[in-house]
């Protein structure tokens, strides 16, 4: 313990008043100075000041040291004369909480109200702080008018910061909420504009599922009738999550949409997609698309694929397997790129399988990754009625192999059965 020894006099003190002489007593002038900067001694007179404090202890505390925890019984005021300590209210090791810099007191509340302490106070960093007993505080300190006033200007302050903070951490979490209100309705937006129920002609058994990682996503599937013949659909992952990728995505989905309905040929309207997604694109976003168009009356299948997961072809609902993809780029990247177009000839309960890279990279406790083959083997578990039976398979063992992992990535699919006519 290191108390402080009573000046001599003829040392001028920083109010400018004489420091005080004790017989035979040595002066540390340097640390009854900082003691005489603290806010609490703010007009006191250095001849009151130095028999006040030499009965106080000064502590030195170090970086993680502990000064005050909940629970504690507290019988000291705390004056921080270097360093900078931390108050955590909830736990020590916490990253909220708020500091507290020289000048300023911690322990007050608990010497005024005779309670346990309620929160932790941690040295952040080499801190001096001076500690005044309970009964000193009372009986020698505050019956000092200056310093009385200083005790209240300095609690004053302290009440007025916390409110300051109360109030801005109620205003963040007000705006919070109103975010979250905001983001529940793009949701509900953005699975607005994905078709729900499928009902195209009896030749065609399709289902999709979309599952964002956020509560918008980048994902998107779709499927619309181009005529009385053609049905196509299409399924996209846009890089990004969050609300830009669902801004992107909606670009894409509706300018996807206009450039087929013309009636040019996929490839066609591939390129002038690309080419005006990659107009007017400052934050250089871009899509991988897998897009295709069927005929429903011959099993015509013709497709393209911008640089996404490879399609899966179960013959006949069963022995699945990936189809290589057609060359071509990622939309939103090279205005200039073209695209392949690929073919194959459908047969009567032929399955075509889309999906988003969010099935495959799916991953469990243990940071494996559901992959490709498991998507496989999912498939092969037997013979399915219908595609949304076969989405809920995918559904249920992507669920069953995450065990509870958060997701980390929007998940889409989109099973296209070909029933022939």
């Amino acid at each position: 313990m290191d108390h402080i020894d009573q000046p001599t006099t003829g040392e001028v003190m920083p109010d400018g008043g004489q420091a005080m002489e004790e017989d035979g007593g040595a002066f540390d002038f340097p640390r009854l100075r900082m003691i005489a900067l603290h806010g609490l001694f703010v007009g006191v007179p250095s001849n009151t000041l130095a028999p006040l404090v030499e009965r106080c202890e000064l502590r030195a505390l170090q970086v993680g040291d502990l000064l005050l925890e909940p629970g504690q019984t507290n019988m000291n005021l705390y004056l921080l004369l270097e360093g900078q300590l931390k108050v955590h209210i909830d736990r020590i090791d916490s990253e909220e909480g708020f500091l507290i810099e020289p000048g300023e007191c911690t322990g007050e509340i608990s010497v005024v109200d005779c309670r346990p302490a309620t929160a932790f106070v941690v040295a952040e960093e080499p801190s001096q702080v001076l500690v005044v007993p309970e009964t000193d505080l009372w009986e020698r300190f505050l019956p000092v008018p200056q310093i009385a006033k200083n005790f209240m200007r300095l609690f004053a302050d302290r009440l007025r910061a916390r409110t300051e903070a109360i109030q801005l951490a109620l205003e963040q979490q007000l705006r919070y909420e109103h975010l979250q209100k905001e983001l529940a309705v793009a949701h509900e937006i953005q699975l607005g504009m994905v078709p729900r129920n499928f009902i195209f002609e009896p030749e065609i058994d399709i289902a999709a599922q979309m599952i964002p990682a956020q509560q918008v996503g980048g994902d998107f599937y779709d499927a619309f009738p181009l005529n009385a013949e053609e049905y196509c659909v299409a399924i996209g992952d846009v890089s990004g999550k969050g609300i830009p990728a669902a801004l992107f995505m909606v670009r894409t989905m509706s300018l996807l949409r206009t450039e087929l309905q013309k009636g040019q040929p996929i490839e066609a309207a591939l390129r002038t997609l690309n080419a005006m997604l990659c107009e007017e694109n400052p934050a250089c976003m871009f899509a991988t698309l897998l897009v295709g168009i069927l005929n429903r009356r011959t099993g015509s299948f013709r497709y393209v694929n911008a640089g996404h997961e490879a399609m899966v072809l179960g013959v006949q609902g069963s022995n699945y397997r990936a189809l290589t993809p057609p060359k071509g780029i990622l939309v939103g990247l090279d205005a200039g790129a073209t695209y392949e177009v690929a073919s194959l000839d459908l047969e009567k309960n032929d399955i075509l399988v889309l999906y988003t890279d969010g099935v495959t990279e799916a991953m469990n406790p243990d940071f494996e990754l559901f992959s490709f083959d498991r998507l496989i083997a999912c498939l092969g578990q037997g013979p399915t009625t219908s595609a949304k039976e076969l989405v809920g398979r995918m559904e249920i063992a992507v669920q069953e192999f995450a065990a509870g992992t958060p997701q980390s990535d929007d998940l889409t699919i989109l099973i296209l059965r070909y029933l022939g006519v």
